[in-house]
């Protein structure tokens, strides 16, 4: 398809609310074999991957340990809500703890990666949205310096 239209085509993990009982990989393992397989790049959301992880009890790192790295074209982040037990990703909320940290460790293993922050409802300030914006600097600014910082070795 990529060589048809004449450009890279970025495909995103999505949130998921339900497993198939007849699913015979895990998630993660999909994801990367199809962007392997085709050469696309991946639009890694983070939160996603976040809110999977919690709904349906696997490790989130090992999902963002299984990502082609290479093909990582850019990050999202966004906020989500908790309703009946299960996350909701609604992009109404700032971006939770537990998905900044997530975050930094991605960005930590992949190198920093273009981010977006994804808020499409109840909508704040915009100091907010600049705080949200900072944070997601500051870590990728940490991480770039600690890619740059020069190795002691011990002798």
């Amino acid at each position: 398809m990529q060589e048809r239209i004449g450009c890279e085509v970025a495909i995103e993990n999505i949130s998921s609310y339900l497993t198939f009982a007849d699913s015979t990989i895990p998630e993660w393992e999909f994801i990367a074999t199809l962007v392997r397989r085709t050469g696309c790049k991946l639009l890694l959301d983070v939160n996603n991957v976040y809110v999977n992880a919690t709904n349906h009890g696997f490790d989130a790192d090992r999902f963002i340990a299984a990502m082609p790295a290479e093909a990582v074209a850019e990050i999202h982040l966004a906020g989500f809500e908790q309703s009946d037990g299960c996350l909701i990703d609604t992009h109404g909320a700032p971006v939770a703890p537990d998905v900044w940290e997530l975050y930094a460790r991605t960005i930590a293993r992949m190198g920093p990666r273009p981010t977006l922050i994804e808020w499409d409802t109840d909508i704040p300030s915009f100091a907010v949205l600049q705080r949200e914006a900072a944070t997601a600097q500051r870590i990728l600014e940490a991480s770039a310096s600690a890619r740059d910082a020069p190795t002691r070795i011990a002798t």
